[in-house]
């Protein structure tokens, strides 16, 4: 009996209410086993009032009542949640001066007894479902021993009632309830469902499968199988059919993905079907039972994970090479470890900045505003003036104008307005007929300029590189009253600021700053010496070392191509070897592999995807990013047979 179990004081309310539920009492009819437990209570203390209570989730929902006008009450404000949290039959004389209720006398707003002796309705798995109550306006003395034992044998006996009226209910229902169970798990799953007599070759199947594959009754003729093919993509359909041929001869069974096409709309789908034999008393198969569930959203989000996991791994190669790039640009420029440390760390901030402007929009670009903010708000008041309208950035433009305006204006703050107190920079920027911008940087009040005897990185770096990410142009002017630069940049360059999710992931993907190189020690011997050499790359950084570095092991770089176009022209030029970035603003360097291949001249792969990020089709090397110089010398050295 129930009296041996112990209520379970780590079971969950929401545990609680499915074992309460799952016995099917609530809402019930009346019944006189229920009632003569009532009556025994009521008369056990001579008391007006006794009910057999379930506790629901809002509510008391009374199976057995005496002494009460109605079945049901509200559960907040009542004793039940006292008593399922005590786990305890009690009696108390006099609630009112009872101890034991002292902590929540105040909460019971719905409690009218005096007397109140309860014990709880504990199942077999120990759940708490409900209570054995006897009450009465007027105290009574305190119960005895005997009174408390007899009290817990009668919530026994109720919860015994219980459970034997479940088993009752749970085997009248039988297979009509398992039927709809089973129905609503499968239309809950998009679960098809069918049924192959083998005997009578007739198959039947549920709404859901007739949905998926076209059928438009709930039966029709197996066609000694063929039916369950008619759907399978035509691709797949021989494959699936082998293999479920096997599975169902080895071991009866058959688990299998495959393709089928909608004969309504044509449209793809991934399904997972799976099935078994159903076998007859002589042990010959008399069914083919089995289920189909659509999993095309499964396979997105596979797919879609891979190319996520490819693209963060492709993100953090081009980040680790970037940064390599600006140490060994700002080191092939500067003459002592201090020099270097302060350029190569401004540089580290502005890229920096500019990446935190671009994550705080998911990376569909930054405003021109915000990036001149970034650059120049720390300056003191009146240093620094700027206006123009609010262009929004694509994320390539966007680190280009930081690493500009940081080169700018690290170098006015050593020599030029800014080492003054009373100079000044001003900026202005305009859109431009063509649909792009122009920027222009003048510097007042600074000591008198003489141009540079030699070009320096920042200078390069506005001349090529915001040049090439901009698709415009950056110079620079010395007039002996203040510095001056003047940028433009094409329509390319602008983003619109309100793009959508899916735009704005393809538009970090297409305009994404890529990597740079890591150049080892100069003047890498062998392998390319004397080499004709074509670099096509769009990062105009990595470009930059990477010529850098193949010249210093001898190749003559006869060209530098930024995107698809530029390197088709430069393909026809005399050439020994080329190295090939995979990506180009977007777009796959496929076109200008095929023509370089059809002139029999070897070429490198270099990509941040990894090898499967290569085209197809090609016998090249593949470097991945990050590399060192080395390792482009020795590919290129490979490709030529050298």
């Amino acid at each position: 009996m129930s009296k041996n179990v112990a209520p379970d004081a780590a079971m969950t309310e929401e545990d609680r209410l499915a074992v309460l539920r799952g016995l099917g009492a609530l809402d019930s009819e009346a019944d006189p086993h229920f009632d003569r437990v009532t009556r025994l209570a009521a008369a056990l203390f001579g008391a007006p009032r006794a009910a057999i209570v379930l506790v629901d989730r809002d509510r008391l929902w009374h199976k057995s009542i005496i002494g009460l006008p109605r079945r049901e009450y509200p559960r907040a404000g009542s004793l039940a949640d006292v008593m399922i949290a005590r786990r305890e039959a009690l009696i108390s004389g006099d609630i009112g001066k009872d101890a034991r209720f002292d902590d929540v006398r105040d909460l019971l707003t719905q409690v009218d007894v005096t007397f109140y002796a309860c014990a709880p309705l504990t199942t077999h798995d120990g759940a708490v479902v409900g209570l054995l109550a006897v009450g009465d306006p007027e105290p009574h003395a305190d119960g005895t021993d005997d009174q408390l034992a007899a009290l817990k044998d009668l919530a026994d006996m109720a919860t015994d009632h219980l459970m034997a009226d479940a088993h009752r209910l749970a085997v009248e229902r039988g297979r009509r309830l398992d039927r709809q169970r089973r129905d609503l798990a499968l239309e809950a799953a998009g679960l098809g469902e069918f049924e192959w007599d083998l005997a009578d070759d007739r198959m039947v199947v549920n709404d859901q499968m007739k949905t998926m594959t076209g059928l438009t009754r709930d039966s029709a003729g197996g066609e000694g199988g063929d039916l369950s093919y008619r759907f399978v993509h035509p691709e797949d359909r021989e494959r699936l059919r082998a293999e479920v041929d096997r599975s169902l001869r080895e071991t009866g069974r058959y688990r299998a993905e495959y393709r089928i096409q909608r004969p309504d709309s044509g449209e793809v789908r991934w399904m997972l079907g799976a099935g078994t034999v159903v076998l007859g008393d002589d042990g010959k198969a008399r069914k083919i039972i089995g289920v189909v569930q659509d999993i095309t959203d499964r396979k997105r989000d596979e797919d879609q994970r891979e190319t996520l996991m490819a693209e963060l791994d492709h993100r953090i190669k081009n980040v680790l090479a970037a940064v390599q790039s600006l140490a060994a640009q700002s080191a092939r420029r500067t003459s002592s470890a201090e020099a270097f440390m302060e350029s190569f760390s401004g540089r580290l901030k502005a890229m920096a900045k500019a990446h935190e402007l671009l994550t705080a929009t998911r990376w569909r670009g930054a405003s021109l505003g915000s990036i001149v903010e970034a650059e120049l708000g720390g300056l003191g008041q009146g240093q620094a003036v700027w206006s123009g309208p609010d262009f929004f950035l694509t994320p390539r433009a966007a680190n280009a104008m930081s690493l500009a305006l940081h080169e700018l204006a690290t170098n006015a703050i050593k020599y030029g307005a800014l080492s003054m107190d009373g100079g000044r920079v001003m900026l202005d920027w305009r859109k431009r007929p063509d649909g792009g911008f122009a920027l222009d940087w003048t510097e007042i009040g600074g000591p008198p300029v003489q141009p540079p005897t030699r070009t320096g990185f920042g200078a390069v770096l506005l001349d090529r590189v915001t040049g090439r990410e901009l698709g415009g142009v950056g110079k620079i002017s010395y007039p002996r009253e203040g510095l001056r630069a003047h940028i433009t940049a094409a329509r390319d360059a602008l983003a619109e600021p309100g793009v959508g999710r899916a735009e704005a992931a393809a538009l970090a993907e297409a305009a994404e700053q890529k990597s740079g190189v890591s150049i080892g020690a100069a003047g890498v011997a062998g392998g390319v010496d004397g080499l004709r050499l074509l670099i096509v790359e769009d990062a105009t950084l990595l470009a930059l070392e990477l010529e850098a570095g193949l010249v210093e092991a001898g190749a003559t770089i006869v060209g530098t191509a930024g995107d698809v176009d530029e390197a088709l022209g430069l393909a026809e030029v005399t050439l020994d070897a080329a190295v090939l970035d995979v990506n180009l603003g977007g777009k796959l360097v496929t076109p200008v592999a095929q023509r370089l291949a059809a002139r029999g001249i070897p070429f490198v792969f270099a990509t941040g995807y990894g090898e499967r990020g290569a085209p197809g089709g090609f016998s090249a090397p593949i470097v991945r990013k990050p590399y060192n110089i080395q390792q482009i010398v020795r590919a290129v050295a490979e490709a030529v047979g050298r």
